[in-house]
């Protein structure tokens, strides 16, 4: 019954996730245990997070937080903002307005558990420039049926050039959409051995998802002669999905860089720019700019950098010309497994009750709890952020 719960959990993964190539790496290119250090700073004022972990493999990674380390950033001048660990791997740091400074340089300090110091390269602020605007078209794709096309809108922008201080640009987009789980009726058998109706507590419908756009986005704008850039392309967001059909978010930020920031992040996108987990896993074997003081060979992933940002949100709803998604999921199977014969650790089970629309069949079966409680998916909330319209 184990296998059969995990075969529907694979397929909704798939279903929620989509198709994205991986880069497989060779057995050398990185070691268990290699430490990994995301530290990607703006000049936005207020709470900035590092993150510090170690790797697993690239193949199938896992999150394995690098907890009890010390960190801070130091400004060329010797000013200091020191790091709380929030949650394991994760180091907090509160920025004020007066610390991030155009033209100054920044460094990491980390000392790991075991006392080992890392440093990371001095990275240079530069100033950003402005974002004017961001828009969508149509577009429609074929696909290996001749009778079916894949429907969607692709974002595009514009943006303000300044070659005296914003040469090397890179871009991060934010999505966010709302999302539907069906309204089947649910019911919960846990540790009491009572099957019952899913308490309102544990049963939410109606959520908002929020991640990374697993792209990568860099310019350098040397040799524009122009103040303005237009109609860059951006992701294309399809109706496979319920992105599109209740209402999507994009928020797009631009960076500023230096020369070092700009060469990672370019080296970064030619090899895993739709790698999946980008922003959550390990940042690709691309050379990074921190160092073990004590042991310059060990190999350590990721990048220290700061760069001056400009955002700009766009909001979505009902786009004319794109049918929304309408594919049946999370219905559930035949029947439920003889419950009385489950040990503690196959609890607690998940049921739903619904009825196929085709043959009117009511069916009564085990399901996953993705399926009634969608705030438990990656990234989700009950509640809309404050920038969703108001209906």
């Amino acid at each position: 019954m184990r296998v059969t719960r995990l075969a529907l959990y694979l397929l909704i993964s798939l279903w929620f996730t989509g198709c994205l190539e991986r880069y497989y790496p060779g057995a050398d290119d990185v070691f268990t245990g290699t430490l990994v250090i995301n530290a990607h700073l703006s000049n936005m004022a207020g709470n900035q997070t590092i993150q510090i972990s170690r790797s697993d493999g690239l193949l199938y990674p896992e999150f394995i937080p690098e907890e009890s380390c010390m960190v801070e950033v130091e400004r060329e001048d010797g000013a200091v903002v020191s790091f709380s660990e929030l949650a394991p791997g994760y180091y907090t740091g509160d920025f004020p307005s007066s610390f991030m400074n155009y033209g100054k340089r920044y460094m990491l300090r980390v000392v790991s558990s075991d006392g080992s110091l890392y440093l990371s390269e001095y990275s240079e602020l530069h100033p950003p420039t402005e974002i004017d605007s961001i828009y969508y078209e149509l577009e429609t794709y074929p696909t290996t049926d001749p009778e079916v096309n894949i429907e969607g809108i692709r974002f595009y922008m514009d943006f303000l050039i300044n070659p005296d201080f914003s040469e090397f640009m890179r871009w991060e987009l934010i999505e966010t959409y709302e999302f539907h789980n069906p309204d089947y009726p649910g019911f919960i058998y846990s540790y009491d051995r009572v099957l019952k109706p899913l308490p309102d507590s544990l049963s939410d419908r109606q959520c908002w998802i929020t991640g990374h756009v697993n792209s990568i986005y860099t310019l350098d704008a040397a040799n524009m002669s122009e103040e303005k850039y237009s109609y860059m392309p951006l992701h294309f967001v399809s109706n496979e999905t319920q992105r599109l059909s209740y209402g999507y978010s994009l928020l797009v930020r631009q960076h500023s860089l230096d020369a070092p920031a700009f060469r990672y992040w370019d080296e970064l996108k030619k090899n895993a720019n739709t790698q999946s987990g980008l922003y959550d896993r390990l940042p690709s074997i691309t050379p990074g700019n921190i160092w073990n003081v004590e042991d310059p060979e060990e190999r350590i992933l990721g990048f220290f950098g700061v760069s001056g940002v400009s955002e700009k949100r766009l909001f979505v709803k009902d786009v004319q010309g794109v049918e929304k998604y309408n594919v049946r999921f999370c219905f559930p199977f035949p029947e439920l497994p003889r419950l009385r014969y489950l040990l503690p650790q196959d609890l607690p089970i998940y049921a739903s009750r619904a009825g196929d629309p085709e043959t009117g069949e009511v069916r009564f079966g085990e399901t996953v709890q993705e399926c009634l409680d969608c705030r438990i998916r990656k990234g989700s909330s009950g509640d809309p952020p404050d920038y969703w319209p108001i209906e």
